[in-house]
């Protein structure tokens, strides 16, 4: 039998068997989907992923059910074959589909009046992220802004919010220059020879991140071996939801009270050998998780002694470590009511805990943008020409210099990084929602514990919102009209979006102005081959190659 036939038949043989153990369980709870609203019973309501043709076909959700290991085995495998095989990915973008979490569903929603439902009216029914049990292991005083929930989350990010107030961004601007700076000076030396600018833009964002919110002073954009980057970037390559815990906990939930005390009681034997066994432990400083954590303490530390030293000192630096440290207390928050109380408190592990995670989620997310930007620009030269005539125009206005007003007056560039963001959404699983309290959605039941999952790259390249141009070409102007707010998801939407929108919007602009205003970027013999995006915890290329030519 020829190879290819050989494979044929396995996926043949495969996807039967994965029929019928869809059958069979599809049978046992062939009344899940209706009794919640959904048209058709069993583990798929509506059609397969990618099928929606228009409310007469098929309701734009999709839901996934398994009940057991094996289902659930034979299911993804079956799935990722059939979506391979009837929905092969286009060239220019690649497919994002979800299928049940062992037996939670999972609604894969592109419908964008139901995502209004749930990211905006409804947002209290659904204030919670989807996120793996290992996630909410630590008590509420180690949950950081991302995961926590409910009054928790809302009296975080009313102490972060004024962090990224227009005030204090003006106030940053010079210190994301200063980073900059060091850039251009590394860019200098790879004038007119094919280099991975990717790699030059993670040194830049986790600088930026270090000097301007927690006021860390480090060399890394000249050590390529700096541990930060180094540390930060095992996060990147390992996804939570691989990690055998996680998926034992989503396909048996009963297990998850049993695991997290499990881990638990691993945590506290590390921390009692800490004491007991230092030289033992010292091994294990150096694991990424633990030897950040470790570092962030220290910053922490040396901040409040600061502090205290310079207590009469009016012009002392506000950041967002001195804001949160500002907050804190060692008291609980007794009256949850009192919005007055509830918004001045934080406790000193929070702190750790967001500054651990604002690092890790300023570094990809921003170096990402800028690489995909830099696979645009140096395969579109008439964008790119566009881009430089706005940038020299600003620059001849205001003696060459950028800064947080001027490179708001820069309406393309704008357009330009939404049309990036558009076509190329980093981080999908991450704008996910998590009902809290049973509640009806655009006549569908949705029960405590359903996740609802935005298929964002649908909703980004479909011609009914994005039209009348091809969604699949790259086209700033596009918006320049009006859309629908759930049409665009780059940020997410409603009141939990990115609380850093327009601190990552300003550092974007203000590399790529600099850049572009010195530079041209052409595109290297490699740029194809390195622009392979994967998905691991956000969407990333491998490498992006270009060649900077000096402007006249």
């Amino acid at each position: 039998m020829a190879p290819k036939q050989l494979i044929l038949g396995v996926a043949a043989g495969v996807l039967l068997l994965t029929a019928f153990i869809f059958y069979v369980v599809a049978q046992a709870d062939e009344s899940y989907g209706v009794l919640r609203g959904f048209e058709g019973a069993g583990l798929w309501s509506g059609t397969l992923p990618g099928n929606c043709q228009g409310d007469d076909v098929c309701h734009k959700i999709k839901a996934a059910r398994a009940f057991f290991i094996m289902a659930t085995i034979a299911a993804f495998i079956g799935a990722l074959l059939l979506l391979y095989i009837v929905f092969r990915p286009h060239p220019k973008v690649m497919y994002y589909a979800a299928i049940a979490m062992g037996t939670r569903p999972i609604y894969v929603v592109s419908d964008v009046e139901f995502l209004h439902e749930v990211f905006v009216k409804q947002f209290a029914c659904f204030h919670s992220r989807h996120l793996p049990f290992t996630a909410r292991l630590k008590s509420r005083n180690l949950i950081n802004l991302f995961g926590a929930n409910g009054d928790h989350w809302r009296r975080q990010r009313h102490v972060i919010n004024p962090t990224f107030s227009t005030t204090k961004l003006k106030l940053t601007s010079p210190i994301v220059n200063e980073c900059i700076d060091a850039l251009m000076n590394k860019i200098q030396e790879k004038e007119n020879q094919e280099f991975d600018i990717y790699t030059l833009y993670k040194r830049l964002t986790m600088d930026v991140i270090c000097h301007s919110a927690f006021g860390i002073d480090t060399d890394m954009q000249n050590d390529i071996d700096n541990p930060f980057i180094v540390k930060t970037a095992y996060f990147f390559a390992v996804h939570p939801e691989r990690i055998f815990l996680v998926k034992l906990s989503y396909l048996m939930p009963w297990l998850t009270p049993i695991l997290t005390l499990f881990v638990h009681s691993i945590i506290a034997l590390f921390n009692g050998l800490r004491y007991l066994a230092p030289s033992f432990m010292n091994q294990f400083e150096e694991i990424p998780g633990m030897w950040i954590i470790n570092q962030v303490k220290q910053v922490i530390e040396a901040r409040v002694i600061k502090i205290k030293s310079e207590a009469n000192n009016k012009q002392r630096r506000i950041d967002l470590l001195q804001l949160m440290l500002d907050a804190v207390t060692s008291n609980e928050i007794k009256d949850k009511n009192d919005e007055n109380l509830m918004s001045k408190r934080f406790h000193q592990d929070e702190v750790t805990s967001n500054v651990f995670f604002f690092m890790i989620a300023g570094f990809e997310t921003t170096s990402t943008t800028l690489a995909s930007c830099s696979y645009i620009l140096a395969t579109r030269f008439d964008i790119q020409t566009k881009l430089q005539t706005e940038i020299d125009e600003l620059y001849a206005e205001h003696n060459g210099e950028f800064d947080y007003d001027r490179i708001n007056n820069m309406t393309y560039m704008d357009l330009f990084i939404r049309e990036v963001l558009r076509m190329f959404p980093i981080a999908l699983q991450a704008v996910s929602r998590e009902c809290n309290t049973e509640t009806i959605v655009c006549n569908y039941k949705i029960e405590k514990g359903d996740v609802i999952q935005p298929d964002i790259l649908t909703l980004h390249y479909d011609p009914q919102l994005w039209g009348p141009d091809d969604p699949y070409l790259f086209v700033p102007e596009r918006h320049l009209t009006r859309r629908h707010p759930m049409a665009f998801m780059a940020f997410g939407q409603g009141p939990r979006n990115c609380v850093g929108i327009r601190f990552a919007l300003m550092e974007l602009k203000l590399c790529l102005a600099r850049l572009l205003h010195q530079y041209s970027i052409l595109p290297g013999k490699q740029i194809e081959q390195g622009f392979i995006r994967r998905e691991i915890l956000v969407i990333q290329p491998d490498a992006v190659y270009i060649k900077l030519e000096k402007r006249c």
